[in-house]
């Protein structure tokens, strides 16, 4: 690779290799008193505003992106394609066709997470469940840190196609619980990153 300024480009947006349009959009959007201060920092980011500012429409829209070159990949002398050679690659197996579709709720499994429970330090455990938030063992997210200990509501169990176990919980007093339920944006947890509350 050899990355370049592109010839398009009207002046330097001190960005290496230069997104000229991203960073002119982005420097329009700007309030003026975002403006202002930005002018006032350095003489090169009062230059990139005044270059976004005075950019007409027509450069803008030639920095919207370009083809620089083009290269036959297909046979030339081969016919142009129909939807009869289209339909030769398929295979009419009914493996690639099911009757009903993967995603029909016909086809779903009865025993879907709503119903579900599992065994947690020998107490039943699903939707409904009080748990205590105990993440670290696989921790991913640093704002893990500030759930811990935290009381949290079961909402789902929901289980992978690799057999795993996750459970879907809203935590206790968290003011944007009932929108997360409604929307089903959880935050999700394994069996041993939880304890079940004796009230549960």
């Amino acid at each position: 690779d050899h990355p370049g300024i592109a010839p398009e480009s009207i002046g330097a947006m001190y960005d290496a290799t230069e997104i000229d349009e991203i960073l002119a959009l982005r420097t329009a959007a700007l309030t003026d008193q975002e403006k202002r201060e930005a002018r006032g920092t350095d003489p090169r980011a009062a230059a990139v505003i005044d270059l976004a500012e005075s950019m007409p429409p027509e450069v803008l829209e030639r920095l919207h992106g370009a083809v620089r070159a083009l290269r036959e990949i297909t046979d030339p002398g081969a016919p142009a394609p129909t939807p009869e050679s289209f339909s030769e690659l398929f295979d009419e197996d009914p493996v690639f066709r099911p009757e009903t579709p993967w995603w029909d709720p016909a086809h779903a499994d009865p025993a879907g997470p709503a119903g579900d429970r599992i065994l947690i330090d020998g107490t039943w455990v699903g939707p409904g469940s009080r748990v205590i938030l105990r993440p670290g063992l696989r921790r991913t997210d640093a704002q893990d840190l500030f759930l811990q200990g935290a009381a949290a509501r079961v909402e789902a169990v929901l289980h992978d196609v690799d057999g795993g176990v996750h459970l879907a919980v809203t935590v206790e007093g968290d003011p944007g619980a009932d929108i997360r339920r409604e929307q089903g944006r959880f935050l999700y947890f394994q069996p041993d990153e939880v304890a079940p509350l004796e009230d549960a």
